[in-house]
């Protein structure tokens, strides 16, 4: 499945009309040695000297983790959303290159090591003050690139996806909450301590049946309960009011009793084989979670550990730079790390007493009346 409503076609639009795309320099540096060139002119790769054409696969792929395809569109991005000259005055097109590629080093590493800084040809503090101003770009085009089905034939299309793959219908999305290691603020410890027992800032996430990203939210300390993210969230409250239809997403047991997020069945109320085959079917969507996160963390190894933070807000903007180029990777087909390992599981951040008297729960009776016409087929027929 292609990436749901994302404007692939606006941006290599923008990008080939405009003459950015490989050929002419977008308005980062000052290229004063040829006075005669327009930027709206295209630029011959004999009059400019590319750093990206003197890597070789084996750097792109092990050292930066994407294929040259990719990476020249990344590249090229953006160089064209930068719209005044960031880096150094008198540095050339080549340097806010080498400063990209730089930055994208420092994700798929974790860090920005002066051997990739030398290899490329820049100077390291430079390097590191154009990877703040690179991140923050990036994640300012979220919205771009991450985006929900918001048309029926969107959501349809995304349904009848996770229906083949797992007999459920109307899902549109499997909902999960992406845990990064940190070092909290002093004091706010406890406030940061997820279910698996480090510190840690969460956003959540939204995904299709290919791993695409949908949606995102807000970082916020890893100890608070994913129901309370998924309530103040906008998606939620977009989900609460219709505005995606008689739609849903598939959570986790802890988001049981949240509108919308349908959840497995809790084991004292299954009384048929039906109940038991759609809780298979939910473990099965549910777990993409684990190859999802897996896959950012282990092409994005930044996302393994963060360091000493501030505020959930000041490493948003990091967290959301890897995910516009998740999607962009996926769009081209990048294969992953060899190091690729899944991310796992998380308990529940809140046990909910379900046996105690709930208010009504429309969710229930979906997946009561879900359960016996689309998983008690089977034994129907063997009556």
């Amino acid at each position: 499945m292609s990436l749901a409503g994302a404007l692939w076609f606006a941006v290599q639009d923008d990008l080939f009309t405009n003459g950015l795309c490989n050929t002419s320099a977008p308005s980062i540096s000052n290229i004063a040695q040829d006075k005669q060139s327009s930027v709206s002119e295209p630029i011959s790769a004999s009059e400019t000297h590319s750093v990206l054409d003197e890597l070789d696969d084996c750097i792109i792929s092990q050292t930066l983790h994407f294929n040259r395809q990719c990476l020249r569109f990344i590249v090229d991005f953006i160089q064209a959303r930068l719209k005044k000259d960031v880096f150094a005055p008198g540095h050339s097109l080549t340097s806010a290159e080498a400063n990209i590629l730089a930055t994208l080093a420092c994700y798929a590493q974790g860090s920005l090591s002066g051997k990739i800084t030398d290899r490329l040809g820049i100077d390291q503090t430079g390097a590191g003050e154009a990877v703040k101003t690179i991140t923050k770009l990036l994640a300012d085009t979220s919205p771009d690139f991450i985006t929900f089905p918001n048309s029926y034939n969107d959501r349809m299309g995304a349904a009848q996806a996770f229906k083949n793959l797992s007999g459920i219908p109307h899902v549109v999305g499997v909902l999960g909450y992406l845990h990064v290691k940190v070092s909290p603020p002093l004091g706010e410890e406890h406030m940061y301590m997820n279910t698996l027992g480090y510190h840690s800032v969460m956003m959540q996430v939204i995904f299709d049946v290919d791993g695409n990203l949908l949606s995102l939210e807000q970082c916020c300390p890893g100890g608070t309960p994913e129901h309370t993210v998924w309530e103040n969230s906008d998606i939620g409250r977009q989900f609460c009011i219709f505005q995606h239809g008689h739609t849903w997403v598939v959570g986790s047991r802890s988001l049981h009793g949240c509108g919308h997020v349908l959840t497995p069945v809790e084991a004292f109320r299954i009384k048929s084989n039906g109940a038991l085959r759609f809780n298979k079917a939910h473990a099965q969507l549910h777990s993409r979670t684990q190859q999802v996160f897996g896959s950012l963390k282990s092409r994005f190894q930044c996302l393994r550990d963060i360091g000493s933070i501030q505020s959930p807000e000041s490493v948003a903007c990091t967290i959301k730079a890897c995910c516009v180029l998740h999607n962009i990777c996926k769009k081209f087909s990048v294969p992953l790390p060899l190091d690729f390992s899944v991310e796992p599981l998380h308990p529940p951040s809140e046990v909910v007493n379900i046996m105690a008297e709930q208010p009504f729960d429309y969710m229930e009776d979906t997946k009561v009346e879900m359960i016996e016409m689309f998983f008690n087929i089977a034994e129907d027929e063997g009556k």
